[in-house]
């Protein structure tokens, strides 16, 4: 797991990686904004750390283009007063709010919150990917048989079996042999 960690002090970024490299988490510390953007863009992070009061800006927006960035949750670290007042915007992006001064376990309680949520979300991602790809199946196998309907004068059962022969015969998807037959009949 690889962590981003964004603080201003060389005091408050070893603070912070001492407690994540207990945790067998490798981390990338960065003392400005701007350089956490690079790094940020330059590879994934699994989760990020903010400690907010940085040279270059205050660091909620960063946290927000960090989460977005990276598709990952994170932590941001805050004086109280602030906190509540950032808190459901930063929260709706996935990021929890800690308010300053802040104990061993209250991070690492953080940090396993952060990982149970990523792990679920790349769950529900790939989950997303496969029906999005039967979906886009599904689409070109129905053009197909609608196109066999019209010049053919297939039935809808007739369509069917026509494509998955058609498969199993060439050995290709049903997609493909879709996408064959549209490219015979109609221009996609």
């Amino acid at each position: 797991m690889d962590a981003l960690i964004v603080a201003s002090t060389p005091t408050r970024q070893n603070a912070l990686t001492d407690v994540l490299y207990h945790e067998k988490i490798n981390c990338v510390v960065c003392s400005t904004a701007a350089e956490a953007r690079r790094a940020s863009l330059c590879r994934p992070f699994d989760l990020f750390v903010i400690n907010s009061g940085l040279a270059d800006e205050h660091g909620n927006d960063l946290a927000v283009f960090v989460a977005d960035a990276n598709d990952c949750g994170g932590i941001f670290i805050d004086d109280s007063a602030r906190t509540e007042q950032i808190e459901a915007e930063l929260n709706y992006c996935g990021i929890i709010t800690l308010s300053r001064p802040i104990t061993k376990s209250q991070l690492l309680e953080a940090v396993r919150l952060i990982s149970v949520s990523n792990a679920r979300v790349k769950r529900l991602k790939a989950e997303n990917e496969t029906l999005s790809a039967k979906l886009e199946d599904m689409k070109y196998i129905t053009r197909a048989k609608i196109v066999l309907m019209r010049s053919l004068g297939y039935t809808e059962e007739q369509a069917h079996k026509h494509i998955e022969k058609k498969a199993m015969e060439l050995r290709l998807s049903r997609r493909k042999v879709a996408i064959e037959i549209l490219k015979t009949y109609e221009a996609i």
